[in-house]
């Protein structure tokens, strides 16, 4: 599906990552079911990022087709050098490069709000659209999430119903079925044209300066 194919939001949204393995990029083109992907940059290790063996490929094989991307990274950051750390290997692995949805912060297990509104405040030095990821549960009882409400919100529900928390994409299952990819993946909608409001603005284009 190319940009001006594109239909108005909610726009539908895959997230893929090592675990997706070797991905038909062709057929899920092909589909017309997906308007971008949200490719994981980062995982993490004994609570040390590392670069998802599977980004680069990614990356390349989206981008050469023009389906528009984003990215996020799984922090696990409750000090300022771990996000430190965090960041300079996001740094390393987003050099030279350009997207058209969000960069997102995948925060599931640390509570520290301030963590990650020090990332994202990073991310858009960097000039590019930041956003958090969360769970429902997780964003209701153990995320500060008054300290983030500058970000958009990337919000896992799976219970069928879109959720009330103000949010610019909703991941909506984890079992979704797309041509060219074995096995269940993520499907979210977003709610915002992102790959527009990129243009629009200019933001989306690495720069490290």
């Amino acid at each position: 599906m190319t940009q001006k194919d594109r239909k108005t939001p909610p726009l539908t949204v895959l997230d893929v990552s090592r675990w997706q393995g070797r991905i038909d990029w062709d057929a899920v083109q092909r589909s017309g079911k997906i308007d971008g992907v949200m490719l994981r940059v980062l995982g993490s290790k004994n609570d040390k990022p590392y670069l998802d063996p599977m980004f680069e490929e990614h990356y390349a094989a989206c981008t050469s087709r023009g389906i528009p991307v984003g990215g996020y990274y799984y922090t696990c950051a409750v000090t300022p050098r771990q996000t430190a750390q965090e960041l300079a290997a996001l740094r390393a692995a987003l050099e030279g490069k350009t997207f058209q949805y969000p960069l997102a912060i995948d925060v599931e297990s640390a509570g520290l709000a301030a963590r990650v509104a020090e990332a994202a405040a990073q991310l858009e030095a960097w000039n590019l659209y930041a956003m958090v990821y969360t769970y429902t549960n997780f964003a209701d009882t153990a995320l500060a999430m008054d300290a983030l409400t500058a970000y958009d919100l990337w919000l896992a529900d799976y219970r069928g119903k879109c959720p009330t928390r103000p949010h610019g994409m909703w991941q909506y299952t984890s079992k979704g079925r797309v041509a060219g990819i074995d096995g269940p993946v993520d499907l979210s909608d977003a709610a915002k044209d992102y790959p527009a409001i990129c243009k629009r603005t200019g933001l989306g284009t690495f720069q490290a300066g």
